[in-house]
């Protein structure tokens, strides 16, 4: 079974997201990614579910970038609504 923290190294991984800006972004103190990275204590659940709350975010954001930088350098002008749409984060947890 795998810890909560090899979870939300996975999948930031996936996303080439990084961690540390992930903690930044979940408002996680950093003495807490530094202390869980250095496995001196276990990450908790609520914990977990707020960094892949923010790497779900923060990859949502990187994918709509992309996709409008596409759609500029076709040459089409880009329509808000549909990339927030179509790129809108999943939310974990309840």
């Amino acid at each position: 079974m795998k810890s909560y923290l090899q979870l939300i190294k996975d999948r930031a991984e996936e996303c080439n997201v990084p961690l540390l800006r992930a903690f930044q972004k979940a408002d996680i103190p950093t003495s807490t990614y530094y202390r869980t990275i250095h496995e001196k204590t276990e990450l908790r659940y609520d914990t977990a579910v707020k960094v892949m709350q923010a790497i779900e975010d923060l990859y949502a954001l990187h994918q709509a970038r992309e996709y409008t930088q596409r759609l500029r350098a076709s040459g089409e002008q880009p329509n808000r609504r549909s990339i927030r749409a179509q790129y809108k984060p999943r939310r974990v947890g309840a």
